[in-house]
């Protein structure tokens, strides 16, 4: 009898109750200005930047010629951009201390009448967009958008918006815009300092791009499981991440919940030994709307999202002891960062004693690394998971789960695949007659990895652990407007930030 291995995620607790619940600024480079001025002094163009963007300038005269004339013709561009029109990024350094800009030679670390730069705190840069696709103007939901070759990045919404947190020492770097089936953006990272809209196009393969090989779907999840020492790390990894929680009653928020968190990840291969998950700081919403009649609450929050990483946790469709309880077919192939990548589809041979999920797997073509996976319950799981999935229910309470999907994706960084997104929406319909109740109730949970760092840590102190019995919820202080300081989030939606607003939260 095969061994009954299943993880379900988001328990809830149901409690009978009977009752009636702005990032902060960014770097002074952001400021756009419109300027126009033909001929003139450095120092006449410094005054007029001052005073449209509400900066002064702090710099050794001797190092800069001000009498220098110069001409300037931008229409609503980034401080940053203007300024490096004028002053070469390989010749001057700009740093800034609240709203004064100092100005110094690379070579110099020293500006006349200031203290020394290297004693500046950094200010980080906040830099936004929106993503689209091309046809149909549709927002790209959940692609990448990262530093190149660093373990610094975000996604976008489900408004295709996003919000990127950048260290002054990484403005310059390459940023990588992508998302599956799209062709990937390469581009500088200040440049978002200055576009706002960025237009993703579909990427279609034609069959002599690819080296045609035949491969079964039985040989290719061989290559996935012989690839694993070489696809994933064999060392711990502490992960900065960002977690949110909501949860909606019959379409309307009733909480929001996040944090940031670190993840003590443990090596993917010869390792029995769990994720371990830590809160640094976390806030929640006072009710959008209160409670009715039932108290809603997830068990686990940030500990079971991190068993979302099918591949370290060897979830069953990947597990070999039940491949054959699925049927698997190779759909089809698309692209991904420049890379060809199947997409493996599988689904139940037949109803079991356990639940079994049905999905895709997106596997990458060149290193046999699971990249992506999106797997859901169907009627037959959901009905098996009842158990699994609700705790403490009260008496004459019916409550089912209708829907359970999960995603999980991969990032490569330093030659291995890592963890990168994950996500859970469960919906679960709750009835009770004696307190008139007929609700749905709306799950989603995400997880952003935000850095990956090497670590000797092989625990966490006991009082720092957050554990599969604790309620996420419960750990958090009250929500404040200005909290997430130089941490990278996901940025709320439209209809999320609306539910802020009409909470007073704004």
């Amino acid at each position: 009898m095969h061994r009954i291995k299943i993880v379900i995620l988001l328990t809830i607790l149901l409690l009978s109750l009977f009752s009636k619940a702005q990032q902060q600024d960014g770097s002074v480079f952001e400021r756009r200005i419109t300027i126009n001025q033909k001929k003139q002094t450095l120092d006449f163009i410094f005054e007029q930047i001052s005073w449209q963007a509400g900066v002064y300038f702090s710099y050794d005269a001797s190092i800069i010629d001000t009498h220098k004339i110069y001409s300037v013709d931008v229409d609503n561009k980034s401080l940053y951009t203007v300024l490096h029109q004028m002053l070469d990024p390989d010749q001057y350094q700009l740093k800034e201390k609240e709203n004064q800009i100092i100005i110094t030679e690379k070579k110099s670390a020293v500006v006349a009448s200031t203290p020394k730069t290297d004693s500046i705190q950094p200010q980080y840069f906040f830099l936004s967009g929106r993503l689209i696709e091309e046809k149909k103007g549709r927002p790209v939901r959940y692609a990448s958008v990262s530093i190149f070759n660093k373990p610094i990045g975000t996604i976008s919404n489900t408004d295709g918006e996003f919000i990127l947190k950048l260290h002054p020492d990484n403005i310059r770097d390459t940023l990588i815009i992508s998302s599956m089936g799209y062709a990937q953006i390469s581009i500088p990272a200040y440049q978002l300092l200055d576009d706002d809209l960025y237009i993703l196009k579909p990427v279609s393969i034609r069959i002599k791009e690819v080296r045609v090989t035949a491969i079964s779907s039985k040989h290719l999840l061989k290559n996935i499981r012989d690839n694993l020492k070489k696809n994933y790390s064999s060392n711990n990894k502490l992960m900065t991440s960002f977690y949110r929680e909501t949860v909606k009653q019959d379409g309307a928020y009733i909480n929001v919940s996040e944090a940031i968190i670190e993840i003590l990840k443990a090596p993917y291969i010869n390792s029995s030994r769990s994720d371990l998950v830590r809160l640094l700081k976390g806030r929640k919403s006072p009710d959008v709307q209160p409670f009715k009649w039932l108290n809603f609450k997830l068990q686990g929050g940030p500990f079971t999202i991190t068993q979302l990483d099918a591949v370290k946790i060897d979830e069953n469709f990947l597990d070999k002891e039940y491949e054959d309880l699925y049927h698997y077919e190779i759909d089809r192939i698309i692209w991904y960062n420049n890379y060809p990548v199947y997409v493996v589809k599988f689904h139940p041979n037949f109803s079991n004693f356990f639940p079994l999920f049905e999905g895709e797997m997106y596997v990458h073509r060149e290193t046999f690394a699971v990249i992506h996976a999106e797997y859901r319950l169907n009627k037959i799981g959901l009905h098996k998971a009842e158990d699994i999935m609700i705790r403490k229910k009260p008496r004459k309470v019916k409550a089912r789960p209708s829907y359970v999907q999960y995603h999980v994706t991969y990032q490569q960084y330093q030659g291995k695949w890592q963890l990168a997104t994950a996500q859970a929406s469960v919906k679960f319909k709750i009835r009770s007659k004696r307190d008139k109740l007929n609700s749905e109730f709306h799950s989603v949970s995400d997880l952003l990895i935000t850095d990956i760092q090497s670590t000797d840590l092989k625990r966490f102190a006991k009082d720092e652990k957050f554990t599969l019995y604790d309620i996420f919820v419960e750990e958090l202080g009250r929500y404040d407007s200005q909290f997430w300081e130089n941490y990278n989030i996901i940025k709320p939606n439209e209809n999320l930030r609306k539910a802020f607003k009409n909470a007073s939260l704004n």
